[in-house]
């Protein structure tokens, strides 16, 4: 072993043998795994963020990627990994990329694994059994997206920096201190995470008295924290278009409502619905630890009068993994809380994965590694994996089953129906990144609004149609004149309802898009509706679920009114 930094070496917690908390965390593993398989060979084409991801990872140059990191939700370290994969030729094509998130997903579940060692724990049954069928983690940690690689290098920092405070030598502090660095650049928030983390290893380093793991600790903070000064031009320019995604009516119970989300045993397949119990269970769990930990604070006082027993020495080091475990939790929870609540998104179920993965590994540590009898703590465990795992298994197992998107399908039937004079109208410029990779059609296609790239996510774009008085001017007056020559518009998208209330005046500060979309969207319906005699629905044929993100109608309008001021709409839409 490296020499320790404090030169001696500490009590630490010794791993049970193998038994029956085991076997039955192999078996929920197994289950997990066969999950992620499935994920990977049914979720088809990828998705718009998906896409967006992939686009500014295949940028031309690295001078492109960073003049495009704006677009991205999340810093260049994923991207960048998936551009030195497509030069390996391991990310060519959807199923590639499929497969890259296959690995991922298997690599989140052997740091379960090896946090759970390094804690001291039998095996990480709380984790599997809280996740292992949970589909929101089923749907995001395979994705091409970087939540996936935060989720296992935020589980590897949670046990690294617990191994360097309890044993403390050079190569831990080495080991811990590039992961963690890696952590903070997966995505922007992951430094409240880590933050949370080595704020619970320095209270146990100053307990203590190790102040050289303190600094230690210190520094990989500062390292960290300071590396991420150099996105600050890019959080500077991408800071003018927050407010278009920051819904004007946020308060603490759309939070409560979207966390319910994420933990509801529901596909991402389902329409949302009112949310179950699992929220409280969640709570009751977090609750539950928090207790012990403090039970134990005060056990360690008792077991400090008589230090010389091994006794006394295994009580004060599970005491400290408690002390680190309940604070990376709850400082975690509530910064990140803290985070979403000056944010003012309308988050989706993705955004509290990590936070959930904090959450069980911390449970892990309060009542796994720090309660290993097998009975009646070791039953308990097992019970609440058998019960959770079956909870959510048939939500698990149709989102392991689900198309991630059908706008291929639609790209497919539009390329061999629809002829060159036609016109394609998807209604939204979001759903247009996906549109664009995947039709290679001859007919002119548009979107709402028109914007000129559909390679990322294009803000800026965005905002400046907002900012127009009449945006959709061209694409209705093309409308128009299609139907007028006697070819057909498709409408790849929802009918809004027509006639609308317009949007804030023009010139106004950039706020919520969402009223310039709606209003937008039925503009198109409204033209097509006083213009359009016929129309009719367009069958997509589709084998399985689809993910409600993503899952577009398409409609088909042709004829042409002559002189219509009519508010009659066209045979066959109702």
């Amino acid at each position: 072993m490296a020499e320790s930094i404090m030169g001696t070496k500490p009590a630490r917690l010794r791993l049970s043998r193998p038994g029956a908390e085991t076997a039955a965390a192999l078996a929920g593993t197994a289950f997990t795994t066969v999950l992620l398989v499935l994920t990977a060979l049914y979720a088809g084409p990828l998705w718009r963020d998906e896409i967006n991801t992939l686009n500014l990872a295949q940028m031309p140059s690295l001078q492109e990627l960073w003049n495009n990191q704006i677009f991205e939700s999340f810093p260049p370290l994923w991207p960048l990994l998936l551009r030195g994969c497509g030069l390996l030729g391991l990310a060519g094509s959807d199923a590639s990329i499929r497969v890259l998130g296959l690995y991922v997903g298997l690599f989140f579940l052997a740091a379960l694994w090896l946090c759970s060692r390094w804690t001291g724990g039998r095996a990480p049954i709380l984790s599997v059994a809280l996740l292992g069928s949970l589909p929101a983690f089923i749907f995001i940690v395979g994705a091409n997206r970087a939540y996936g690689l935060a989720s296992c290098l935020l589980v590897l920092s949670f046990g690294m920096i617990w191994r360097m405070v309890a044993a403390p030598s050079w190569s831990r502090f080495l080991w811990a201190g590039c992961v963690c660095f890696l952590f903070t650049h997966c995505v922007y928030y992951d430094v409240v995470f880590l933050g949370a983390m080595l704020a619970g290893g320095a209270l146990v380093a100053v307990r203590r008295r190790h102040w050289q793991t303190l600094g230690a600790l210190v520094a990989i903070g500062v390292v960290s924290g300071a590396s991420l000064a150099i996105y600050l031009p890019i959080i500077h320019r991408g800071s003018v278009y927050v407010p278009m995604m920051q819904i004007p009516f946020f308060d603490f119970s759309v939070l409560w409502h979207r966390f319910g989300n994420a933990l509801a045993p529901r596909s991402s397949a389902q329409l949302e619905a009112p949310n179950g119990p699992e929220i409280w269970l969640w709570i009751t769990l977090l609750l539950a630890g928090s207790v012990v930990a403090f039970l134990m604070q005060r056990a360690r006082g008792r077991q400090m009068q008589n230090q010389e027993s091994a006794a006394a020495a295994t009580a004060q080091v599970r005491a400290d993994l408690a002390l680190f475990c309940v604070v990376s939790m709850l400082l975690g929870i509530a910064g990140y809380w803290f985070f979403l609540m000056k944010l003012q998104y309308w988050t989706q179920t993705w955004y509290y994965v990590e936070m959930l993965c904090l959450g069980t590994i911390s449970l892990d540590g309060l009542l796994g590694a720090n309660w290993p009898a097998l009975r009646p703590w070791g039953m308990l465990r097992i019970g609440l994996m058998v019960v959770m795992l079956t909870w959510g298994a048939r939500s698990a197992w149709e989102e392991a089953h689900t198309l991630r998107s059908n706008v291929e399908l639609i790209a497919t039937v539009l390329g061999q129906k629809a002829s060159a004079g036609d016109l394609i109208v998807v209604q939204s410029a979001w759903e247009a990144i996906t549109f664009d990779r995947y039709y290679h059609g001859q007919t002119h296609w548009v979107t709402v609004p028109p914007i000129d790239s559909h390679k990322v996510h294009r803000n800026d774009q965005m905002a400046e149609r907002m900012s127009q008085p009449d945006p959709m001017a061209p694409v209705l007056r093309e409308i128009t004149d299609t139907l007028r020559s006697c070819n057909s518009v498709w409408l790849v998208g929802n009918l809004s309802v027509p006639y609308p209330k317009p949007p804030p005046a023009a010139g106004l500060p950039i706020k919520w898009y969402g009223p310039y979309m709606n209003y937008w969207s039925s503009q198109v319906t409204s033209h097509l509706l006083d213009h359009a005699l016929r129309g009719r629905s367009v069958k997509i044929p589709v084998n399985g679920p689809v993910d409600c993100l993503e899952n577009l109608p398409v409609e088909l309008f042709s004829g042409y009114k002559s002189g219509a001021t009519t508010n009659t709409p066209p045979t066959g839409i109702h």
